[in-house]
């Protein structure tokens, strides 16, 4: 995707959210911009990032992302990664609820409990889906597990692990292969093999410099809307261009000496 396509994907996302969006409109109204939006803001503001026609009555409320949408997002995630999932493989990606397993591209996507799940040790439905009993089947499997201060976490058996990592938890020093996902926002990109910057989905995200921070905007989403988003740790990143790739990247501040 080329750099102006990106740009005019970014420019019809924003002239959707100030045409459609009761939040994003109140926001141009008293602001004359769109300053960056909180995770706390968000949830707090979550009825008003619904485009008009889009309310939460009890029968449309959205509730969970579906699971479709999600796993789209990942396997382009893991692609991006150099990490695409071969034809009759399962996917294993540590979680704090569970799913029913879905099949989609051909391989069968399920979900392993993290640690900080919260489960009754005595029930043997949620036992079976700890990290230290779910151990994958015969067939070629990856699993998906979160990166934090002590590295990520090592599931049982012999699948390989994908490690995936936050702006908040990442010290700038990306392992290849790694993926992108902010809890709130989903998996926004990846660290390709061929080079260790972080690089963003182009086709789902595009980020920028707004009032000297971070900001991204969702090209994809629309239940809820969100345009200039503030992640944690977005701070401490500045978007630049791959120097080998010549695609967006976000890359870590040094800090002064």
């Amino acid at each position: 995707m080329s750099s102006a396509h990106h740009e005019r994907q970014y420019a019809r996302t924003v002239r959707r959210a100030l045409r459609t969006v009761p939040h994003y409109r109140e926001r141009q109204s008293a602001d004359g911009a769109l300053p960056p939006l909180t995770r706390d803001e968000a949830e707090a503001r979550r009825h008003l990032l619904m485009p008009l026609g889009a309310a939460l009555l009890p029968r449309r409320d959205p509730g969970p992302r579906p699971a479709g949408e999600h796993i789209a997002e990942l396997y382009e995630a893991l692609c991006l990664a150099g990490r695409r999932p071969r034809r009759g493989a399962e996917v294993y990606e540590t979680a704090r609820s569970l799913r029913d397993p879905v099949r989609a591209y051909g391989v069968t996507w399920r979900v392993v409990l993290s640690p900080a799940a919260e489960t009754d040790p005595y029930r043997d439905p949620l036992r079976e889906h700890h990290p230290d009993r779910a151990v994958p089947s015969g067939r070629p499997a990856l699993v998906i597990a979160d990166v934090d201060a002590s590295g990520p976490v090592p599931p049982a058996g012999t699948a390989p692990t994908v490690p995936r990592l936050s702006l908040a938890g990442s010290d700038g020093a990306h392992p290849r292969g790694a993926l992108w996902h902010e809890p709130w926002l989903g998996h926004l990109g990846a660290v390709p093999p061929s080079c260790g910057e972080l690089h963003l989905n182009p086709a789902r995200v595009h980020a920028r410099l707004l009032d000297g921070v971070t900001v991204l905007t969702l090209l994809r989403h629309r239940r809820p809307t969100l345009v200039h988003v503030r992640p944690e740790g977005a701070e401490l990143f500045r978007p630049e261009s791959c120097p080998r790739h010549g695609r967006p990247i976000l890359r870590r501040e040094r800090s002064s000496p």
